[in-house]
């Protein structure tokens, strides 16, 4: 019986022992595992390992209370501190810009330096004329250091500055060619402003009236517009410093033709799809020298009026009826006929704007065409047939050609002088 209590207690122990054996070997191994993985995710142990511990290396020294918060501080913030980041790209400046909001307004104006010549048969003409532009970007802005107060680029130098930044993209659409030298000015200011210069030779069509030659005053014009943009995103406009710009040189002159002001509107036109597109129009306003026409035109046709007049002034009536050859007086009116012929076909050749609109010398010309019909008519009813004399007797023929003699003259005078002054007011 004590043989098997022995026995048992000794069974006992040793499972005890074998017990207590694994613990031990076992506990330092799941502390070497704990090291292994802090170590990979870089933190630091706040206890020594027990590897450190069996070696006999010394703990790490502890730090007073305030330093030891520190340093926890600012390891903690290295470890959620974010990746610093790459250099951020640089900003494309040639994106049109929203930093004020769309659309974005380009202020217009035009200069004329020179007008050079002006043809009013072909509606052309050509000058040199400086566009400015001036707009805002945002991106743009700069300390002002500069004793001017604004940054400069001239020629090449500006419209190399061009390409890299945003700007609008206009045309004037009534250019007909230019001289190969074009004249470029930048300036940018410190608040993003922009102004651009742009001095360019060039032809361009004109749009010429002439219902009120020799009175008449004619548009010069640009025609400017937006062509990539909608007025979503580019507005041409205007303001009293642009007015202040827009005029012509004051020794300016073309010849035939008085220079005035400069007269600027702005637009929006139709395009495809429902958009529309900003235009800006600047118009030099140029009045002709009506005294220069006087001579070559209107006297002429003045004039010839008088030719018809000739084949009732040259007869007169007696007792026995008219005295003056019917047929005489009539080449009178066919001779002048072919004079106002001729008139026209030399007016017309020198002066094609008036030949196929409604003016004042077309309308003098009508004047002659009725008066010559006329004359023609009295001369083959009163003179040839005396068909008034038939019908109502001599009395009645001798005070209607009395009547005729003055009256015929007094309102053909009338008329032409009313149609000059219509022209002219």
């Amino acid at each position: 019986m004590r043989r098997r209590r022995s026995q048992s207690r000794a069974l006992m122990l040793a499972l005890l022992a074998t017990l207590a054996g694994l613990v031990f070997v076992l506990f330092p191994l799941r502390l070497r595992g704990a090291d292994a993985a802090h170590a990979a995710e870089g933190g630091a142990s706040a206890r020594p390992s027990t590897a450190a511990a069996r070696k006999g290396d010394k703990p790490p020294k502890r730090l007073p209370p305030d330093d030891a918060g520190a340093e926890a501080g600012a390891l903690a913030a290295e470890e959620h501190a974010p990746a610093p980041p790459d250099a951020a790209p640089p900003t494309n400046l040639t994106t049109i810009p929203i930093g004020k909001g769309l659309p974005v307004n380009v202020n217009v104006g035009v200069f004329f330096l020179e007008v050079k010549s002006f043809d009013d048969t072909k509606s052309e003409f050509e000058c040199t004329s400086d566009v400015r532009l001036r707009w805002t970007d945002p991106r743009l802005r700069f300390p002002s250091k500069n004793l001017r107060g604004y940054k400069e680029y001239r020629g090449k130098e500006a419209e190399e500055e061009l390409t890299k930044i945003w700007s609008p993209t206009i045309e004037v659409t009534n250019r007909l060619e230019s001289a190969p030298y074009v004249g470029r000015r930048l300036r940018v200011f410190p608040d993003g402003q922009i102004e651009s210069l742009t001095r360019v030779t060039a032809r361009y069509k004109a749009r010429v009236a002439a219902e009120t030659f020799p009175f008449d005053r004619q548009r010069l014009t640009l025609d400017l517009i937006v062509r990539e943009d909608t007025t979503d995103e580019v507005l041409l406009r205007f303001d009293k410093d642009d007015v202040g710009f827009s005029r012509a040189a004051t020794d300016a002159k073309l010849e035939g033709w008085d220079i005035g002001l400069v007269d600027l509107h702005a637009e929006a036109i139709p395009g495809w799809n429902g958009d529309r597109y900003s235009q800006a129009t600047a118009a030099l306003i140029v009045d002709r020298i009506w005294a220069t026409s006087l001579a070559p035109i209107f006297i002429p046709l003045l004039a010839s009026l008088i030719i018809p007049l000739l084949s009732i002034w040259m007869n007169k009536v007696g007792d026995n009826g008219f005295e003056g050859d019917a047929i005489a007086l009539a080449n009178i009116g066919i001779g002048g006929l072919f004079s106002v012929i001729a008139l026209s076909f030399a007016i017309y050749s020198s002066y094609g704007v008036i030949a196929n609109s409604d003016n004042t010398v077309t309308r003098l010309f009508g004047v002659n065409y009725a008066m010559l019909a006329t004359t023609l008519t009295i001369v083959v009813v009163f003179f040839r047939y005396n068909v008034i004399a038939r019908l109502f007797g001599p009395y009645v023929q001798r005070e209607a050609f009395f009547f005729i003699s003055w009256a015929l003259p007094v309102l053909s005078l009338a008329t032409s002088i009313a149609f000059l002054l219509v022209a002219a007011a």
